[in-house]
């Protein structure tokens, strides 16, 4: 920047601030030639007209403001560096410049020589970058592009308009080139990363020139300044059909291998032939023929349930019979047609007969003596086999053709054991055959079962002889490694791994190596800007015929988020038990502390009026904040601790239930509690628990009813346990509430009325009934009021598991 001068354009309509800039240049050193305008459309203008260096804008012009004269500019492809110069220093208009494309914004307040100098060598740096990078992306086989960080494309490299026919130099246009079907859901992915700055990838359809769409894979990275804000996306699309065909071409023979390894006899492996190439090459019909064993004709053996009319006394065709199905065994190769027309040309014998398909394809099964038959597909539909199809159904029929044989093989060894006619030779060569079917089997099992053991993000294998590593990029991106940088051996793992957990990972690997033990484990290791990254790795090993290690095969996953969600689950729970603490010791004695001298003072002679209601309110008050600290504290063993713990005794449940009704019927004069009892309620019952919950039922029966109607209490006693059931009358608790009545924190529409009240005292209620093995119900209607049903065992049974809030 020092060797020649820049060439500016700086666009202010304040003469003041153009002297700061001039100034400012002039200060930091720097040569520049200067174009100065005052106006939005003038700077517009100069910025498509003439080359700069760069350009500083002022945000608030006449005419046009700065923030439209950049998205103009940039909307034209202008590719000079922008830094827009505000008197605001409002982030939010920063975020929007960036986004627009400004390469940087500078507050005029903050405007020195230091930091204009620093801005622009950066702008010129980036510039640089730029034009390197664009060059770097013509020579390369993928295509590349860039956008702003709004998401607006300004770069697609020239690969890309040449095989998308996309007009060059116009990359807004390049939704045009993608599948129909697969553009909403690439631009709902792409709006879903310009709103989160994820990266982002999706595999879509893009049109090519040649007339055709082929798969391609999008990918994009955001790329941030030193402050975290998007500059710019860059992305690539890679051409992935032919591995995408490559891939469905290998999952349906693999399904096929599958079902073919499932049918054992001759006619299911036929079955199987039939319906697997039907689905595979999405046809209508099929058959299979196989040759009889005078090698002089052909018969069909199996078919898909639309042909078998069609061939009706026609099972059985001599070879010398001009048809698709006789040419392919004789010739031993693939034949087909397109059409109609292509048919009764070729085959006239079909002419006329009312065949209603139109296409077809029929391969010969060779197996290793020679052709066995042929499979045939027909189309309803004219249809031109393409290349991928004609190597499926090559695929198809060879795989047909060895299980075919496989099956009869093994067919001929059952019947050769059932007459015991086969010859020494012979059943040595089907054993032979047989172990190596055996192995091949085996082989296939053990790295279906690695594939299992190993899903997760990466894979890996591991020599265990060699210590040699063999992984997928996902482990290089999961360890983050830089581009380029691989872990080939074992010790390039360990120095990857915090110290504090290396050497467990060590004696772990250890362990594998000398018992063939298997790989579960996790560990740390050290992400970008020193995160620590939590990676739970898997693997699984393999061993000779003597037990001895061969290899590893494994995959490893990110567990940091579920790591750190499991830490502050411990914090809270610790929290809570402090939390406990306080309330357990040091709110109780207090309380108890001003209860008890309350009651001295109470005791006293010559209190008047006034003082005695006084002392009285206190010691009520002292009371309910006891009793919210118990249910606390209930509430929180119950859900913390798995339950409330009860202790038994031998009791009579109907003599503490006339206790806690003669107490609350005292402690409220002005309302009718009634009990009545029938039967006898001896059993083993924490009487304490038990009296928590009558009293807080009739307690809440008392509260929520109205004045002057009786609060009724029934106790029952029956064999092997006792029924409690408190009755009151008033308005019924609304039906939607009844499914949560027993849940913590809840409170009823009067909860104003039990001054105290947290709403946990029928979540307790519950959780001791709970405790004791027995149940609560609840009904309420308008006219048979609301009823709480307490089931309680005499004796102690196992108790049903008790949900936790």
């Amino acid at each position: 920047m020092e060797e020649q001068p820049l060439r500016l354009l700086v666009a202010d309509d304040d003469e003041v601030d153009r002297l700061a800039v001039r100034r400012a240049l002039h200060q930091a050193g720097l040569s520049a030639q200067l174009v100065e305008v005052t106006d939005g459309a003038a700077a517009l203008s100069a910025l498509m007209e003439e080359s700069f260096d760069c350009a500083l804008l002022d945000f608030q012009m006449p005419v046009q403001d700065g923030l439209e004269v950049l998205r103009k500019a940039r909307a034209a492809l202008v590719e000079t560096p922008i830094i827009m110069l505000t008197g605001q220093g409002d982030e939010h208009i920063a975020v929007e410049l960036m986004k627009a494309g400004a390469t940087d914004y500078l507050g005029k307040a903050a405007l020195t020589p230091e930091r204009l100098s620093h801005l622009l060598r950066q702008a010129q740096r980036l510039h640089q970058a730029e034009q390197q990078y664009r060059t770097l992306a013509e020579v390369l086989p993928l295509t590349i592009w860039t956008s702003r960080p709004d998401g607006v494309l300004d770069y697609i490299s020239r690969r890309g308009f040449e095989n998308t026919g996309i007009p060059p130099g116009n990359p807004a246009l390049w939704q045009r080139a993608v599948h129909p079907e697969d553009l909403p859901r690439l631009m709902e992915r792409w709006q879903h990363s310009l709103r989160t700055g994820d990266p982002y990838e999706v595999e879509v359809r893009v049109w090519r020139g040649d007339g055709t769409y082929r798969w391609h894979l999008i990918r994009a990275l955001p790329m941030r300044d030193s402050r975290g804000r998007i500059l710019r996306w860059f992305g690539t699309n890679s051409d992935i059909d032919d591995q995408r065909r490559t891939q469905e071409r290998t999952t349906r023979l693999q399904a096929v291998t599958a079902a073919l390894s499932e049918a054992p006899t001759p006619r299911q492996v036929m079955d199987v032939i039939v319906h697997q190439g039907v689905a595979a090459l999405e046809a209508q019909a099929g058959a299979v023929w196989l040759v009889t064993e005078d090698g002089q004709a052909v018969e069909l053996v199996s078919t898909t349930d639309n042909v078998r009319p069609l061939t009706r006394g026609i099972e059985r065709i001599p070879l010398d019979v001009p048809l698709a199905v006789t040419d392919a065994v004789r010739t031993d190769r693939l034949v087909s047609y397109a059409d109609a027309l292509e048919r009764d040309r070729r085959y006239p014998l079909l002419a006329g007969q009312g065949f209603p398909f139109e296409a077809s394809a029929v391969m010969p099964l060779r197996g290793s003596r020679g052709v066995m038959g042929a499979l045939v597909v027909n189309f309803t539909q004219p249809r031109t086999l393409s290349s991928d199809a004609r190597e499926l159904i090559l695929a198809l029929a060879r795989q047909g053709a060895q299980a075919l044989e496989r099956a009869r093989l093994y067919e001929a060894a059952q019947q050769a054991r059932a007459a015991a006619e086969a010859s020494e030779a012979q059943l040595r060569n089907l054993l032979a055959e047989r172990e190596r079917m055996e192995a091949t089997l085996q082989e296939r099992d053990e790295r279906l079962r690695a594939a299992l053991w190993a899903s997760g993000t990466g894979t890996f294998r591991w020599d265990i002889r060699t210590r040699a590593l063999e992984w997928d990029e996902n482990l290089d991106q999961l360890f983050c490694l830089p581009l380029g940088q691989t872990v080939q051996r074992l010790d390039d793992l360990f120095a990857l791994v915090l110290p504090e957990d290396r050497a467990g990972v060590m004696r772990r690997c250890e362990a594998c190596e000398r018992e063939g033990a298997d790989f579960d484990m996790d560990f740390r290791v050290m992400g970008p800007e020193e995160r620590v990254r939590w990676i739970s790795g898997k693997g699984k090993t393999f061993v000779d015929a003597s037990g001895r290690p061969l290899y590893m095969t494994g995959a490893c996953v990110d567990i940091t988020t579920q790591k750190q969600q499991e830490a502050e689950a411990r914090q809270l729970a610790e929290f809570e038990q402090q939390i406990l603490g306080i309330v357990s010791h040091d709110l109780r004695n207090p309380l108890s502390v001003i209860r008890i001298s309350a009651s001295m003072l109470l005791a006293r002679e010559g209190l008047d009026e006034r003082q005695s209601k006084g002392l009285t309110r206190i010691i009520s008050a002292s009371d309910r904040a006891t009793r919210l600290i118990r249910d606390l504290l209930d509430f929180s063993q119950a859900r913390l601790g798995g339950g409330i713990r009860v202790v038994r005794k031998e009791m009579d449940v109907f003599e503490l239930a006339r206790g806690v009704v003669e107490e609350l019927a005292a402690s409220h004069p002005e309302r009718e509690v009634e009990l009545e009892q029938e039967g006898e309620g001896f059993g083993q019952w924490d009487g304490d628990r038990i009296a928590q919950v009558l009293g807080n039922l009739v307690g809440n029966a008392i509260q929520h009813s109205p004045e002057g109607t009786p609060v009724r209490v029934r106790c029952q006693g029956v064999a092997g346990e006792v029924l409690l059931e408190v009755r009151n009358e008033g308005t019924p608790i609304e039906s939607a509430l009844l499914p949560n009545l027993f849940e913590p924190f809840r409170r009823g529409r009067q909860a104003g009325n039990g001054a105290g009240s947290v709403g946990l005292g029928l979540y307790i209620t519950r959780q001791i009934v709970l405790a004791h093995g027995g149940g609560i119900q609840v009904t309420s209607s308008t006219e048979e009021g609301t009823r709480f049903a307490v089931r309680l065992p005499r004796r102690s049974v196992t108790p049903v598991p008790i949900p936790r809030a």
